[in-house]
């Protein structure tokens, strides 16, 4: 039995997704299969649960974008939460807290990030042990199945194992995870920026639409496919060539662009054009699209230059990290 008060604090990473996004969404992998290669990010969801005592008039007191004050898990607004709590039948009165280093819908995974760690913590609290393919299976479970989201499984996993990894995913949810090495991920990052073209809450109905035209769209989602293996290829080279991962970006882009109209937008087209016109090498939208972040590679020797050309832009740097979803915190007292 767990005593009386406790509080636990996790730490979950936001991912960035170089190349497959789209062929881990069930509806496609389930009778293919999809691979995705991807990174976590030095951008974090910090999850912290605490024992929330009698004296308090509510069950649950919740502080995320806003805050809630509830009785009873079927009462909390936030569905992750709710979710969550439901599923491991967590009874006991609690206070729980979810902060990010980046706002919602950015396309950095954020969402999956939340249920991976609010779980972790959870397993925390009631010190059961579970593995991290079982963690970010029932992640999954809860994303896709229980909620309905029309989303892939590769944020999950992205955020339960972390590093630089390939992610391959088959019917019956075999997945295959393999850790790349590669020492120039680095370079990667020192040589691209993010930038923030706004903050897009469309992206279950993009996603919907996305995964209801699979059927018709195959053989974009086998390109697709086709560019994560040559990915693969390139980054296996003893010489790390960055011109040819930026134009893979940008061949990447362009077919994603195809898998739905929602995807992009006139103001996100003008501006990557800008870009490339600046002397980027290439880019992609990160998430489902049409908000988020821009991801462009570009050698550092030109970044200085476009980030003057867009000095009203909010432009980020981000680090690629080696480690998924971890508890930073754990007191019983």
């Amino acid at each position: 039995m767990n005593k009386k008060n406790f509080y636990i604090i996790t730490r979950t990473p936001l991912r960035v997704s170089f190349f497959g996004g789209g062929t881990d969404i069930p509806k496609f992998y389930n009778k293919n299969y999809g691979e995705v290669l991807s990174t976590s990010i030095n951008r974090y969801i910090y999850t912290s649960i605490k024992s929330h005592d009698d004296l308090f008039e509510e069950d649950y007191r919740l502080n995320y974008s806003i805050t809630e004050h509830v009785n009873g898990i079927k009462n909390i607004r936030n569905s992750l939460i709710r979710s969550c709590l439901h599923h491991l039948n967590i009874k006991q009165k609690m206070h729980i807290t979810i902060s990010s280093d980046i706002p919602a819908f950015s396309g950095l995974g954020a969402s999956s990030s939340i249920i991976v760690g609010l779980l972790k913590a959870l397993h925390a609290f009631q010190n059961k042990k579970i593995t991290k393919r079982e963690l970010a299976e029932m992640a999954s479970k809860i994303e896709i199945d229980l909620l309905k989201n029309p989303i892939g499984k590769q944020d999950q996993y992205a955020a339960t194992f972390g590093g630089f990894r390939s992610y391959k995913f088959f019917k019956g949810d075999k997945v295959i995870i393999k850790k790349l090495k590669f020492d120039y991920l680095k370079n990667i990052f020192d040589n691209s920026l993010f930038i923030w073209i706004g903050n897009f809450k469309e992206s279950k109905k993009i996603l919907g639409q996305q995964s209801r035209e699979i059927p018709n769209k195959i053989k974009y989602y086998q390109d697709l496919l086709n560019i994560v293996t040559f990915a693969k290829s390139l980054i296996k080279k003893k010489k790390f060539n960055l011109k040819s991962f930026g134009e893979l970006l940008d061949k990447n882009w362009s077919l994603k662009k195809k898998l739905s109209k929602n995807i992009t937008n006139l103001e996100i087209d003008e501006l990557y054009t800008k870009c490339l016109k600046m002397g980027a090498i290439g880019g992609k939208v990160l998430g489902a699209g049409s908000g988020g972040f821009l991801f462009i590679v570009i050698k550092k020797d030109k970044k200085k230059k476009l980030i003057q050309q867009l000095k009203s832009s909010k432009i980020y740097s981000f680090m690629n990290s080696s480690k998924g979803v971890e508890v930073l915190y754990k007191n019983f007292y």
